[in-house]
């Protein structure tokens, strides 16, 4: 989906030239005049992104810039400002994205904004929308690691001894060798400072494309430093990866400030981004698993059954299918209740995970069915794991919450198996995967009818 820019700009003419720059991009723009259509606008449009340039009568750009972060609904929303050195800082302070020069070139504007909407995700759902507006610029809220790779150890120390005394962090001076070596073991920075030439020209950027492709060091925010010389390396970066692109000399107190206050933004950044991603973790989570028992659930089984078959059917090897369902359910709920049945349920399932380790699927599928998904297994090894489920599921009371009485109950469960072979002839997973359950589930209908507590072994079939 094309990304949604907004654009306020009190001047005519640089406001119809940035829509035309970013259009040509491919970006769908929406331009304001004055600050009090801002807020209205951005509210209606939902833009990934918005752009405050200068011209405008009465507001500051600065509280503009404040009032939209303060709104529900857009305070996640970046916002590059597009302003002097003068107003540069305080647009910092006030916790702007991106503050550049009116007169950026366009390869540096359009990373920029690459950069941004790549690390940002501003869909605000209808909860979102009543939420209370994000805090605004603040301390990150516990000691972050930052790692210093400069091109020399003088360098180096420069920037650790101007950098801490406004951040609270531990920093760490390393090369790129150490840097890399620590990421492998899973001892990643929080943030990389980075300079552009390290060793060789350009050998910094290597490094951040390197640091961004490692899983212990992917999620790290990166800024990097560059001579004013080596300015063609900027929207380079950016695009690698960098959250931010700093001077490599810190030589002033505002210098040294800007620098401290970028690296806290890429800071938050940061941790907003690990927010979404354990929130997006956890829904998934949520997806593929039932909440009672926590085994997979039936959406997810299905489809991971057939998937086990292709890659059986690949190797030319064999899995097991193992449906069980505990005897008796219906009467443990009505003589017991809901929580004495829920207990039992919740039993079971730790024993069949504890049964089926890692390398198997256990997923309930129904209110007391379960599914059991063995890869490599033949059909001595898938009838051996059935007894012993059913054995441990016998032999071992279950303990009754207090809300049911208390006590205990003993449970027993009929267990079908079935192997699900590759069939050269006709290379269908899809069809063995559902033949294989088909077969599973005819032979626990026979152990049910056999009076249950037992296992059968379906026939095998041929796959059409």
């Amino acid at each position: 989906m094309t990304a949604r820019i907004l654009i306020a700009d009190g001047t005519a003419t640089a406001r119809i030239t940035l829509k035309v720059r970013l259009s040509a991009a491919c970006y769908d723009v929406c331009t304001v005049a004055n600050a009090e259509d801002l807020s209205g606008q951005a509210h209606l449009y939902r833009p990934d992104l918005i752009i405050l340039g200068t011209g405008f009568a009465r507001e500051s750009p600065v509280d503009m810039a404040l009032s939209l972060m303060g709104q529900p609904g857009l305070a996640a929303i970046p916002i590059i400002m597009l302003a002097n050195e003068s107003t540069r800082l305080q647009a910092l302070r006030a916790g702007v994205a991106a503050v550049l020069d009116p007169m950026i070139d366009e390869q540096m504007l359009l990373a920029r904004i690459r950069g941004l909407l790549r690390d940002s995700d501003t869909a605000v759902s209808p909860a979102d929308a009543l939420a209370e507006a994000a805090a605004t610029f603040g301390p990150a809220p516990r000691l972050t690691n930052v790692t210093l790779v400069a091109d020399n150890p003088a360098r180096a120390m420069r920037w650790r001894g101007a950098l801490q005394k406004r951040l609270d962090a531990h920093f760490t001076i390393s090369t790129p060798t150490e840097t890399l070596a620590a990421a492998a073991r899973g001892q990643g920075a929080d943030l990389y400072l980075i300079a552009a030439d390290i060793s060789t020209r350009g050998d910094g950027l290597r490094l951040l494309s390197e640091l961004r492709a490692r899983n212990g060091s992917k999620n790290a925010a990166f800024v990097v430093a560059t001579e004013s010389h080596r300015s063609e390396l900027s929207a380079i970066a950016l695009d690698l990866g960098a959250g931010e692109v700093l001077p490599v000399d810190l030589d002033s107190d505002a210098g040294v400030e800007m620098a401290a206050l970028a690296l806290q933004t890429q800071l938050l950044r940061k941790e907003e981004c690990d927010k979404r991603r354990i929130e997006t973790q956890r829904k998934l989570q949520w997806a593929m698993t039932d909440p009672l028992t926590g085994l997979y659930n039936r959406r997810y089984a299905l489809p991971r059954l057939t998937e086990i078959a292709r890659d059986m059917q690949r190797r030319g090897d064999s899995f097991g299918v193992i449906a069980l369902d505990l005897d008796r359910f219906k009467t443990i709920n009505d003589n017991f209740g809901h929580a004495a049945g829920d207990a039992v349920l919740a039993n079971l399932a730790r024993r069949i995970q504890k049964n089926t380790g890692d390398s198997g699927l256990a997923a309930r599928i129904g209110g007391e069915e379960f599914l059991i998904v063995t890869p490599s297994q033949t059909e001595s090894e898938a009838m051996t794991l059935a007894e012993q489920l059913r054995d441990t599921i016998e032999a071992q009371p279950v303990t009754l919450p207090r809300l049911s009485g208390g006590g205990s109950i003993a449970a027993t469960c009929s267990i079908g198996v079935a192997i699900g072979q590759s069939c050269d002839a006709t290379p269908n997973p899809e069809r063995t995967a559902e033949l294989s359950m088909e077969r599973a589930d005819r032979a626990l209908l026979k152990a049910k009818s056999k009076g249950r507590n037992c296992v059968v072994l379906a026939q095998p079939e041929t796959v059409i």
